[in-house]
Order: C-alpha cells, then structure tokens, then sequence
C-alpha cells in the first residue's frame, strides 16, 4: 500500500511540473526537478500515458498533458459553473418552499449530491455532500435516470438491479421503464416513500441545449409536512428553478 502511494503522489508531482510557462516537459527536466533516475521517471510517464493523462509531443521524451486531463478539468469546470449558478437559485426555492433542497448528478451508474440547502424546520432531510443513491429510488435520482438513453437506462437495470430499499420502491422494470417515460413526458418526478417511507420528494431535470440530463433539482421533506396540497404547489416551483438553472448554464456554457 505505501508503495503504491508513494507510486501515486510521484505521478502527480509529475503532472504539477505542467504549466502555462511549461507545456511541454522532457524526461531530463522531470528527472532534474524531481530527483528522480532518468529509469524511474520513464516508467512513471509510461503509466501516465496509459491512462490518458499525458501523451509525447511528437519527439520522444518530451510529453504534454492528454486528453484526459482534459476531460476532467471540463467536468471540474462544469460542475463549479453548475453549484456557482445553482446555489442562488436553491436558496431562493428553499426558502419560498421552507423545506430542503438538493442538487444532484449521476456519478458512474448512482446519483450523487453535489450541493444542498437544509430546511430551517428541527425535523428536516439534511445535506451530506457526496451522499449516493440508486438511481431508480426516490425523485432526485429517478429524474436524472428518465433523461438518460433507453440503453444506459438497460445498463444500470442489468447491472446494478433494483433494489427494494422501502414498500414504496419500484422493482418491476417494466414498472420502472413505464415510470420513467412518465417523468419525460410531465418534465417532473415525485417520489413517496421510495428511499425513505416517511419522506416525500419532488424532482426535475436541469437539462443541456440538446436535452442530455445535466443535473437534477429537488426539494424533499416530510411526508407529514409536504402533503399532497403542497406538492402540487411545489411542483411548478421546482420545475421553474431547475429550468432558470439550465438556461443560464446554456448562456454561460
């Protein structure tokens, strides 16, 4: 373990020697700034080129960043754009709907939270950051589920199942498949139940110029205090905010 950590921290000591004034590094300045053997630091660039994050610049031993630095300083960026844009507009929709808010996105094949707004009331949902769920349970994570395609949908019912997490929760594909074109067609999920038997939710899709799932919106609270009267108030409110979310994140996009 300590070996492959320490195997770790020197490929991203590696990948720090890039900037602005360094694009392009070869292997002899890695060596020098590094103190490393000229043997030890090829075999360290070598893993780092398999993974896509660096690539050689058309001479060998001369390496810049790859594409999948890239990618991921995209999602980095997309994300900060998302909760810098998001935040505002949760804040004003928790505080017009007194219960919780949260933001989540899909995360390999679950829903992750990525921010979030606690109701004031003592009997809340609270915010954990970083916090799963599967994506067929509950309004957060069945309208991230309902805009993803038929295949990836497939994907996720093979491989991860549908698990029963309370009464409430939906394990029927069939049932499931019908519910999420539902949620298409209404631009709106509701759950009751599906995660939490005392909790009721209301989720709505953030969506891209083209229609691809961004993120997903939700307010949740009690079932006891979010009663049926509620949630169709709520429900065009919800609605509403995920989609100023999404315009302003095409027009800063």
């Amino acid at each position: 373990m300590a070996k492959g950590l320490s195997t770790l921290a020197k490929g991203l000591k590696i990948l720090a020697l890039f900037d602005e004034t360094r694009p392009i590094i070869d292997v002899s300045t890695i060596s020098t700034l590094l103190n490393l053997p000229k043997s030890t630091a090829y075999r360290y660039l070598a893993t780092l080129k398999s993974h896509g994050l660096i690539e050689e610049n058309g001479r060998p031993g001369h390496y810049r960043l790859g594409v999948k630095v890239l990618e991921l300083s995209w999602i980095a960026r997309r994300h900060l754009d998302i909760l810098n844009i998001a935040r505002p507009v949760m804040e004003e929709l928790a505080k017009k709907t007194q219960e919780s808010v949260f933001l989540f996105v899909v995360h390999g094949q679950r829903a992750i939270c990525i921010e979030g707004i606690e109701s004031a009331h003592p009997l809340r949902l609270a915010f954990e950051r970083g916090r799963t769920l599967f994506l067929h349970a509950g309004a957060s994570a069945k309208v991230l589920m309902a805009y993803l395609d038929e295949e990836e949908q497939d994907k996720v019912i093979r491989e991860v199942g549908l698990p029963k997490l309370t009464k409430y929760t939906i394990t029927d594909p069939k049932n499931l498949k019908a519910e999420l074109r539902d949620i298409r067609k209404r631009g709106y999920a509701v759950s009751h139940g599906e995660v939490d038997p005392t909790t009721r939710a209301i989720g709505a899709p953030i969506l891209d110029e083209h229609g691809k799932i961004i993120a997903g919106l939700s307010v949740a609270g009690p079932k006891h205090r979010l009663d049926e009267d509620k949630l169709k108030r709520f429900i065009p409110m919800v609605v509403e905010a995920a989609n100023r979310i999404a315009q302003q994140l095409i027009k800063t996009g």
